[in-house]
């Protein structure tokens, strides 16, 4: 597993994990369509004012937030390979976070955990309609699917594709 591919875009696993602000959105920066995903999820997080870490350099609570995000860090570093088993209070924490760091944290424990993509699709595929926390979680994750979808079929690479094909039915 050295790497990770998401509709058509290259991702590198998540080796170190660091959850500044610089350290998440430039993870997904090394992605092979990094400008469309930085643009992507930074439009995403400026939705986010009433997650924990909104404009965290902003806020009066900067140090505080730097702080949570460091115990945050530690805890998943330490426990990844379990939260499997907790997958909803998990998924809960998580959106209480901006969109970024929270498919951040979604990637980093897939990539050292087999079974917490698993356990989280049950638990997706649920009435949510009384969860809020779990609601917010799957819509970022269909959010954060459909745009990699999209900008596979809108690539430069796929409609090279489509003129090649079109093309040698010009002689038909």
């Amino acid at each position: 597993m050295d790497e990770y591919t998401t509709a058509g875009a290259h991702i590198p696993p998540i080796d170190s994990l660091d959850l500044t602000a610089h350290g998440v959105l430039g993870h997904f920066a090394k992605s092979s369509r990094n400008a469309q995903l930085v643009k992507f999820l930074v439009s995403m997080d400026r939705l986010d004012r009433w997650t924990v870490d909104f404009e965290e350099d902003a806020s009066t609570h900067q140090f505080e937030i730097q702080l949570l995000m460091q115990e945050l860090q530690s805890f998943v570093e330490a426990y990844a390979r379990v939260l499997h088993q907790v997958p909803q209070a998990f998924a809960e924490l998580l959106a209480h976070l901006t969109s970024s760091r929270c498919m951040y944290l979604t990637r980093y424990v897939a990539q050292h955990n087999d079974a917490f993509s698993g356990a989280l699709a049950p638990l997706l595929a649920g009435d949510l309609s009384q969860l809020a926390d779990l609601t917010v979680f799957r819509r970022r994750l269909d959010a954060f699917s459909k745009a990699h979808l999209l900008s596979e079929i809108f690539s430069a690479e796929r409609l090279r594709e489509i003129s090649q094909i079109m093309e040698s039915y010009a002689d038909v």
